[in-house]
């Protein structure tokens, strides 16, 4: 018994030990963008606009939305384009159901249409064009990393946009992963980006249940476990270990203790996977807060405080007078 206590211990101490010899520095503060209402993929499920589209981010933008949220994957040709599932799956017009993105060359997709297009014109945009539209329209970006059987080249292909656009990328944008080694592999290429860990308690069946070929079979024995653990290392070790900026939990597990706790640390909340308005309660409109919407994101916008004309003081002058009389009071009293 005591010969298992010393060797846990030490291999406790040994773990601890590379842990903070691996642990990354603080990334740039996101803090400030508490009260962003960003439009997940630019808004879903609005007839006429195809998600994750420069037509879907135009929408969010007419919209009041102060960023926008985009899927970035990898095609055959390793160029980073924008698009959530892994394969077509009957958004596109001319590319079988089942067909994968990184089976089709960056010409392949632009010649495709999507079906919710009524008109035939939008096209899959890439991530560069996306993010010269919102630099072009003043908007933050938050680049979700889909790929996860290359996500490490995913994330070398992002990376070299932030040295083509650096005054735009290193202020106004923040990648996003589910995928803790691609958020660490990015930050330690460049310690000035910025990045936020997506987490929810149930992400490995999620997985399963869409039939994502990189999901290791290990994971696939036991994934209530798997979840168990994976929640622990994305929402207690990786925001500390890759330095984040930004950590994402699904807005169901959000709780006001945990807001506190980040903003002490200087971290922002991005709150996501609403399926009513009515989730985003008043409590996540916090500061250290931002959340996105897939539609109506002015439902979601932290309400604007009262205007204050009061330029000179003048009220608050008077509420010392006040303070300062009933002190008095209460001092005669005595």
């Amino acid at each position: 018994m005591k010969s298992a206590f010393l060797i846990g211990s030490i291999g406790a101490a040994l773990g601890w030990s590379y842990v903070r010899h691996i642990q990354l520095p603080m990334g740039p503060s996101r803090l400030l963008w508490g009260g962003v209402v960003f439009g997940h993929r630019g808004c879903r499920n609005v007839d006429g606009t195809p998600e994750n589209t420069l037509a879907a981010f135009k929408y969010a933008a007419e919209r009041g939305c102060g960023g926008i949220e985009c899927d970035a994957r990898l095609t055959k040709d390793n160029e980073v384009v924008i698009f959530h599932d892994t394969a077509a799956h009957g958004l596109l017009r001319e590319v079988p159901f089942d067909r994968r993105i990184d089976e089709l060359t960056l010409f392949e997709l632009r010649e495709c249409t999507y079906t919710a297009d009524p008109t035939q014109a939008i096209r899959v945009p890439t991530l560069e064009e996306t993010i010269l539209f919102c630099r072009d329209n003043n908007l933050r970006l938050l680049i979700e990393m889909k790929d996860l059987k290359r996500a490490y080249l995913c994330t070398d292909k992002v990376l070299d946009l932030y040295r083509r656009y650096p005054d735009y990328m290193y202020d106004q944008t923040t990648l996003i992963s589910f995928h803790p080694g691609a958020l660490y592999h990015a930050r330690k290429r460049d310690k000035k980006v910025a990045v936020c860990q997506l987490y929810s308690d149930n992400l490995v069946q999620l997985w399963i249940a869409a039939n994502t070929d990189a999901v290791p079979p290990l994971l696939r024995l036991c994934p209530a476990l798997w979840d168990r653990l994976l929640l622990f290392v994305q929402a207690k070790i990786m925001p500390w270990v890759a330095g984040c900026s930004m950590v994402g939990p699904r807005y169901d597990l959000f709780d006001e203790a945990s807001r506190k706790r980040w903003m002490t640390r200087n971290i922002c909340m991005y709150l996501w996977g609403f399926t009513r308005r009515e989730d985003c309660t008043p409590e996540m409109r916090q500061p250290g807060v931002c959340v996105s919407g897939d539609d109506h994101q002015e439902d979601f916008a932290t309400p604007r405080p009262p205007p204050d004309f009061d330029i000179f003081g003048d009220r608050q002058r008077e509420l010392e007078r006040q303070q300062e009389e009933a002190y008095r009071r209460l001092r005669i009293g005595k």
